[in-house]
């Protein structure tokens, strides 16, 4: 089975052949899916401090009002 057709030559620039050599079995679209999980972990996480910052801003000035005409 000869074939006088030449192989075909695939260019990868830096980013997919960084991705491709971070694992060798896993597709590509599971690093994407990871990326996307961690990207939306991390922003729930930021967004719960900064819940919690508000949370005790207004604990403190309601207990300061409270408090402070006493």
């Amino acid at each position: 089975m000869s074939s006088s057709a030449p192989p075909h030559l695939i260019y990868l620039d830096d980013n997919t052949w960084k991705s491709l050599k971070l694992s060798k079995k896993e597709p590509i679209s599971t690093h994407r899916r990871c990326a996307f999980t961690r990207k939306c972990a991390r922003l729930v996480k930021e967004q719960r401090a900064r819940f919690y910052i508000m949370r005790r801003c207004v604990t403190m000035l309601v207990c300061w009002r409270d408090y402070g005409d006493s």
